[in-house]
């Protein structure tokens, strides 16, 4: 069997890495993900990406999933919010498996309330987001949407989601999914640990 490599992509305006390149393991789902990975042997891959070229964004991970396919590895793309969506588009792109964890399905429509946000939620450096930003991922929308790819799917949610409808994600992708739920938590996602099992089975099944 294939050794296993895990890219994983943050949320809208966030970060995964500190400016030294250090997991900012102060999030405790980072943390969690981290120490399973160490104890299952799988590489994680953690970059911190600029969603306002989402383009960018793409052709970057899809350089970084070569890498690791070029050193043997099976790449699973994971990712939590916008990285939700961005992992199921480049899982379509790659016929890679995804776990998506509470993911934004519209992005096109639900950053448009962050419009005049002026800094990086988790490191405070200067940001700014508009209605180009947001226009940009119809496309992508329109690709995941028309998309036949029965690529392995996995999905994680919060009920408590105070951003992102739980029960019409469940709806949406109860049928091409295997789509877990979790009572209360956040946005943010609070079950990491509890959803370890099913990530073991998920990533390691065939």
């Amino acid at each position: 069997m294939k050794r296993k490599a895990i890219i994983y992509l943050h949320g809208f305006n966030s970060a995964s890495l500190d400016e030294q390149g250090n997991l900012l393991v102060a999030k405790a789902k980072l943390k969690i993900l981290q120490e399973f990975c160490q104890r299952k042997d799988i590489v994680l891959k953690t970059p911190n990406v600029d969603y306002r070229d989402f383009m960018d964004v793409v052709e970057d991970m899809l350089f970084l999933w070569n890498q690791q396919l070029d050193e043997g590895y099976e790449v699973i793309f994971a990712g939590s919010s916008l990285g939700g969506f961005t992992s199921e588009y480049l899982g379509i792109k790659t016929n890679s498996p995804v776990i998506m964890i509470n993911p934004a399905i519209k992005p096109s429509k639900l950053l448009t309330q962050f419009i005049g946000v002026t800094e990086n939620f988790e490191n405070g450096l200067p940001y700014s987001w508009n209605q180009t930003h947001c226009d940009q991922y119809k496309q992508y929308e329109e690709v995941i949407e028309k998309s036949r790819s029965r690529i392995k799917r996995l999905v994680l949610l919060d009920k408590g989601d105070e951003l992102i409808d739980a029960k019409e994600t469940r709806e949406k992708y109860k049928d091409k999914a295997k789509v877990m739920c979790f009572d209360g938590g956040s946005h943010g996602f609070e079950h990491m640990r509890e959803a370890l099992p099913v990530i073991e089975d998920f990533v390691f099944s065939d």
